[in-house]
């Protein structure tokens, strides 16, 4: 199946509640327009504009978008398209072209500050987005305006299919209510121990305190794994702590559906010769080994980097669109871009997102590589 086809059959199912008689532009030209300015970095409804009429040629006959709309245009729709849906057709066609199987589901919330000066929008929107380790957002949830992110990850764990995937969250989602929808949608967690659990948290970070660790002890209580990093100019050791035993926490265990195991993430940071540390603790309800449940703290770093690409390729935060649905749209597309961007970057250091969309900005081919690599994998 050819991408454009792709493009068509997952955008077919996007509603389109204009009146027939006064529609111009198809609704899935215009939807394919915007994803393909975005992969180019182009996110304004302006430089949209700008964007589909310098490639008119290309557009055709790689898309079939035949005509570009205008700005009023492109925000009446924007303001109209089901958020939910877009998230679900933009997350269709990545699982459609990026075909490996996520193993964990990072869960956090960003902002956009620019709304906090928008009348039409009663308060800082914060969208929570569900991004899988194989870099697709499978899912978003904007903050009701009268809330906080808690309840918003409730209702996405509900709508995800989680089954088999590890959640992965910041310690403002350390809430019994939260683990137990993960455990039973049938999933698992990972969730940083937060100070408002009172005694449980002063007991487990007393098992970690450094008085008590020994990793020269034979018998040592731990299952221990490190890992060193050198880059920038710094040095990092990341040492994960997992108890052997639990049964010491038996007060605290029946309160958290499903927990298996307890750990510590030590970081040790080493710079211009001034070392700093810190120790972060965990629950778990995944029997996993230290490796591996420190390979899914350091994993949950990629829902924050592409917070951080969000803010530093699109400058997000000084957004000017003027209704919530826009806003969340926009979000959708470039969160989609990224997704494309980075799959096929991989593990690939030396380019950045943001140099690789201007790249496909200038070069029509490099835009058609980039896309058609990731279908073919």
């Amino acid at each position: 199946m050819s991408l454009n086809e792709v493009f068509n059959m997952y955008f077919g199912i996007i509603d389109d509640d204009r009146c027939e008689v006064n529609v111009l532009h198809p609704l899935i030209d215009v939807l394919k327009l915007c994803l393909i300015a975005t992969l180019c970095g182009v996110d304004e409804l302006d430089k949209i504009v700008d964007y589909g009429e310098n490639k008119k040629v290309f557009l055709e006959k790689e898309f079939e978008i035949k005509d570009t709309p205008s700005k009023p245009t492109l925000t009446r729709i924007f303001a109209m398209i089901d958020s939910k849906m877009l998230s679900l057709s933009i997350a269709c066609i990545l699982r459609h072209i990026i075909t490996v199987t996520p193993e964990q589901i990072m869960l956090d919330g960003k902002a956009i500050r620019s709304t906090d000066a928008i009348k039409a929008i009663e308060k800082m929107m914060n969208i929570v987005t569900a991004y899988t380790d194989t870099g697709i957002a499978i899912g978003q949830k904007t903050v009701d305006s009268k809330s906080n992110e808690i309840p918003a990850v409730r209702e996405l764990i509900e709508m995800l299919d989680i089954e088999g995937k590890v959640l992965t969250m910041d310690a403002m989602h350390c809430q019994k209510e939260t683990v137990e929808k993960i455990i039973d949608n049938k999933g698992d967690y990972v969730v940083q121990l937060k100070a408002n659990q009172g005694t449980f948290h002063e007991d487990v970070y007393a098992m970690f305190d450094n008085k008590y660790i020994d990793e020269t002890d034979t018998d040592c209580e731990y299952e221990i794994y490190s890992t060193m990093e050198k880059s920038h100019g710094r040095i990092e050791k990341r040492t994960c702590y997992v108890l052997n035993e639990i049964a010491f926490f038996t007060n605290y265990i029946n309160d958290w559906k499903g927990l298996k195991k307890i750990f510590a993430v030590k970081r040790e940071v080493e710079r211009d010769g001034k070392t700093t540390k810190e120790i972060s603790c965990y629950l778990s309800s995944k029997n996993a080994s230290a490796e591996k449940l420190l390979s899914y703290t350091r994993n949950h770093w990629k829902i924050e980097s592409m917070h951080h690409i969000l803010d530093v390729s699109f400058d997000e935060d000084n957004c000017r669109l003027y209704s919530q649905k826009a806003q969340e749209n926009m979000n959708i597309f470039r969160k989609g871009a990224i997704s494309i961007h980075k799959q096929y970057l991989g593990e690939d250091k030396k380019k950045t997102v943001k140099s690789n969309m201007f790249n496909c900005l200038i070069n029509d081919s490099y835009l058609l590589e980039i896309l058609q690599s990731c279908n073919n994998r």
